[in-house]
């Protein structure tokens, strides 16, 4: 981010939020900062036109759009535990789960401290860490700024929507009540149950399951793979036809590319199933070297072109590296067996004939 002086006072509608500001957050200062250069032209433009539609209509949509800008750079800047001074996390990840739990458990660290204050109403960076936990594991490839920015998106419009409804009352209407009600007793249970789980997970249980499934044994399996990322599916198979008329992968991937890979000739480098998209990996470890893909893999980025070009299974993991992994296996575990005892014991009654519903 780019850091200059930021004039006092607050960001009012119109105003170029591209520019550096300063936001109060509790005891703390926010400085919310402009986009690098080849971004900030694009980014002040879309926070401009935000701007502009809150003045027709203050309402949920409107504030959404006026701030979800500013939220994600808010954050970014206080949360410096995710790189020094914005940067990007890789690419891709050896271990994505872990690196998505690593960024909940330092915002969990300073739960109670506000990113941003919304009439009132505060985001705190626990309310992040919330969001960032309910993302898939393959999030993480996109880097923390688009985590951040996903994540703050979600909790801005979720907070202006609870604002316009508290104005409508609905925080006393007999049915959102009953709702919540049934939403509170939906978190305990969730809570009680990752308790069980967490108890399943001792240095004992980790050991006997590194002993068990992982020492003496292979590696898992990797790919190195290239690939093409375009904007629609007509390109990607435009491109297909191209590769199997004979154009060069390398080169086609540094021309016309949309992925941060296109700079290394589309070199993904040896990647495991669980460092990329489910739809990568089900494509990328179904293909021997030197094949191509068919037709386009359709994933959250665009449309991607794939090419395997070797395979391998990497060196077995000592007992650290596997046990992230072998964490979130014993509670899987213990998650179903919880679950299959439940009703051990628990007396059920059937209701009044009326009650029944059919």
């Amino acid at each position: 981010f780019n850091r200059r002086a930021a004039p006092d006072g607050p960001i009012e509608s119109g105003q170029d939020v591209g520019e550096s500001h300063r936001q109060e957050s509790g005891a703390r200062t926010i400085w919310i900062a402009s986009y690098p250069p080849a971004r900030a032209d694009a980014r002040a433009s879309q926070v401009r036109a935000g701007a502009r539609a809150s003045q027709v209509r203050a309402g949920a949509r409107g504030l959404a759009k006026r701030v979800a800008a500013i939220a994600c750079l808010a954050l970014a800047m206080n949360t410096g535990a995710f790189g020094a001074d914005g940067d990007p996390s890789p690419i891709l990840l050896p271990n994505p789960a872990a690196v998505m739990n690593e960024m909940a458990r330092a915002l969990e660290r300073e739960a109670a401290l506000p990113v941003l204050h919304l009439d009132g109403s505060s985001i705190t960076r626990g309310d992040v860490a919330g969001v960032v936990r309910a993302m898939p594991a393959s999030f993480a490839s996109l880097g923390s700024d688009d985590v951040y920015k996903y994540a703050m998106e979600v909790l801005v419009r979720q907070k202006a929507m609870v604002l316009n409804a508290r104005r409508q009352g609905l925080d006393k209407d007999p049915e959102v009540l009953r709702r919540g009600a049934a939403a509170l007793e939906r978190v305990m249970a969730d809570t009680w149950l990752a308790r069980q789980a967490d108890a399943a997970v001792t240095e004992a249980t980790l050991r006997a399951r590194y002993a068990r499934d992982v020492a003496g044994k292979p590696g898992p399996d990797e790919v190195r793979a290239r690939v093409i990322l375009l904007s629609t599916p007509a390109e990607a198979r435009a491109a297909i036809a191209r590769l199997q008329a004979g154009a060069d992968f390398a080169t086609l991937a540094r021309l016309e590319s949309k992925d941060p890979t296109a700079s290394r000739d589309g070199d993904l480098g040896y990647v495991s199933a669980e460092a990329v998209s489910p739809e990568l990996a089900g494509a990328m470890f179904a293909l021997q070297p030197g094949q191509i893909a068919a037709y386009p893999v359709h994933a959250m980025a665009g449309y991607y072109v794939v090419r395997v070009e070797a395979r391998r299974n990497r060196a077995t993991p000592g007992f650290e590296a596997a046990r992230e992994k072998l964490e979130r296996e014993l509670r899987a575990e213990a998650v179903r067996t919880t679950i299959g005892s439940l009703l051990t014991g628990v007396q059920l009654t059937p209701g009044a004939p009326g009650d029944a519903t059919p």
